[in-house]
């Protein structure tokens, strides 16, 4: 009688385990890849790894496509192929709430300072400075982490910081993620439709 709650509180902490295995993969891939740029190529390259992210995320729970293309998020006239898209996209599906739309946002500004300021290009520019400011003061914990890796201090540190528990969330939402076909019988959804019989 003992042993079935034993078996399932291993299970749920080895599924816990399972997602931070996976979650400090993600963090390890991008702290390897935020080290070795510039600030400029730093946030180009974070805010592309939030785009495909959420390109992940959203391909998880919609209906899958029949093809390899998928009209939604591939081409330039895509409806979803955009940075801003997804973002409004993931958050008008409940996928992620408003809080992390609008830090995914500020990420998407501050990617845009740097990608058309001609010159330079730094974490120490006033307008970037703010919004990284801005950034980290919406979350909602303590960096008591001691990984060296997060220097240097200062924005471009508070920036990495906030990446990495964004990052996090993100990729354990996709783990956990009921795709819609499974979840929408509830609702009265047949992904199979009369007239395909």
């Amino acid at each position: 009688m003992n042993d079935q709650p034993e078996e399932q509180v291993s299970e749920e902490e080895s599924e816990k385990g399972s997602s931070y295995e996976h979650a400090s993969h993600w963090a390890d891939v991008f702290l390897d890849e935020f080290s070795k740029e510039s600030d400029r190529a730093a946030v180009i390259v974070a805010a592309s790894i939030f785009d495909d992210a959420l390109g992940n995320l959203l391909k998880q729970f919609l209906v899958p496509t029949p093809s390899s293309q998928d009209e939604l998020f591939d081409g330039a006239n895509a409806p979803i192929s955009t940075f801003s898209a997804k973002i409004a996209f993931a958050h008008r599906l409940g996928l992620i709430s408003s809080a992390f739309a609008r830090n995914l946002h500020l990420i998407r500004r501050i990617r845009n300072e740097f990608a058309h300021n001609i010159h330079g290009g730094s974490f120490q520019d006033s307008a970037v400075k703010s919004r990284v400011m801005e950034l980290y003061k919406s979350q909602k914990y303590v960096n008591g982490s001691d990984d060296t890796r997060l220097n240097p201090k200062g924005p471009r540190g508070d920036f990495l910081t906030v990446c990495l528990w964004m990052l996090w969330s993100i990729n354990s939402d996709l783990e956990r993620i009921q795709p819609l076909h499974e979840a929408a019988p509830e609702f009265g959804f047949n992904p199979k439709l009369s007239h395909d019989s």
